[in-house]
């Protein structure tokens, strides 16, 4: 096997394992938003700059609702377009 072969396969069986270390509720975020045309690393910035400002236990319930059970806090919309702004400037 090639020195680039087997450097490949740790980088896939490292990827692998960190995907593994995310909550459910990132992986359907990210998910989410990657299909509404974000790049990974911007819908993961805005999900862990949303789960600063609210809790990680946040997070995890709004992962739960449905829209028909989904109540927001006030000031949701302000923080989630604060996140994207931040996420898409860097």
């Amino acid at each position: 096997m090639s020195k680039y072969a087997g450097f490949s396969v740790l980088v896939l069986l490292f990827s692998g394992l960190l995907s593994g270390c995310e909550s459910k509720s990132k992986r359907d975020f990210n998910a989410g938003c990657q299909s509404g045309g974000q790049d990974r690393s911007t819908c993961s910035c805005v999900y862990d700059r949303l789960e600063k400002h609210y809790s990680p236990e946040f997070m995890e319930k709004l992962g739960e609702m449905t829209p028909s059970t989904m109540q927001l806090p006030a000031d949701f919309s302000d923080a989630m377009v604060s996140a994207v702004q931040h996420c898409q400037a860097r």
